[in-house]
């Protein structure tokens, strides 16, 4: 077993870049002849002076179309935000705010969902009576008003995708808004 021994400072940090090399528990306490609890503490402690001190270690890393790109320029131009990294950074930090569960959204989904599903009830009993004459070697009747409830249904079908359209065009231009205001209350802030 390794003698106890305090580590310097120095050897903290030595012990933490090593670990990052991949370096091994037991390898680091035989190095620094401290024990395996040692070395565990001291990462641990390390971890959290990070985390308390905000030093930054994680990365982010996105993708984005040449034109996304020069937008988000032009938004962070706008905005007074010095660079890319503090902007995504400022959005991360306001996501609290501006990424909310939408419960108006929620309900008018649940609502158009219910819609959608007696649309589809409908159809379903038009095809089954369809079908149902075809196998019997009948021809089906298609009356005026079969295709007047086909009409009905193909027209509900288009307005509800008009609806789940501006919805979700109202939600976007919300969340633009909200993101707008976060982005300008931090570059409006010391930093």
């Amino acid at each position: 077993m390794a003698s106890r021994r305090r580590l310097t400072p120095a050897e903290r940090q030595e012990i933490v870049r090593e670990r990052c090399k991949g370096v091994t528990h037991k390898a680091l306490a035989e190095r620094f002849r401290v024990s395996e609890r040692t070395i565990y503490y001291t990462l641990r402690t390390e971890k959290d002076r990070r985390r308390d001190t905000r030093i930054r270690t994680k990365q982010v890393s996105v993708t984005l179309t040449p034109e996304e790109l020069h937008s988000f320029d032009e938004v962070l131009a706008r905005h007074g935000v010095s660079s890319r990294s503090a902007g995504v950074r400022l959005l991360i930090q306001s996501a609290n705010g501006v990424f909310q569960p939408d419960q108006h959204l929620a309900e008018e989904l649940k609502s158009f969902r219910a819609a959608l599903n007696r649309v589809g009830n409908n159809v379903t009993q038009i095809a089954k009576r369809l079908n149902e004459a075809r196998a019997k070697g009948i021809a089906p009747f298609f009356g005026d008003h079969s295709l007047a409830q086909l009409r009905l249904l193909s027209g509900f079908v288009l307005d509800f995708a008009d609806q789940v359209d501006a919805l979700s065009r109202r939600r976007v231009s919300h969340v633009t808004l909200e993101a707008h205001k976060a982005l300008k209350e931090f570059s409006d802030a010391p930093e």
